[in-house]
């Protein structure tokens, strides 16, 4: 496996990539695996949202007190 990472302006890291390729990866700098992973370990943990069901309810729920 390759890492990568992409940089902006100022210098800061935007994103890291890996691949299994050994193609070209334009505009990559290429980083150890280390790198990748410290970078991936500081990522905000994702919080999936309430369940479309509840929405349903939810609007349903609005839409009746409208009438």
């Amino acid at each position: 496996m390759r890492f990568f990472k992409r940089v902006d302006a100022e210098g800061n890291t935007t994103t890291v990539e890996s691949y299994s390729h050994t193609k070209e990866v334009a505009g990559g700098i290429k980083i150890s695996r280390k790198e990748y992973q410290a970078f991936i370990a500081c990522l905000p943990v994702y919080e999936p949202g309430p369940d479309i069901e509840l929405w349903r309810d939810e609007v349903d729920r609005r839409l009746a007190n409208l009438e």
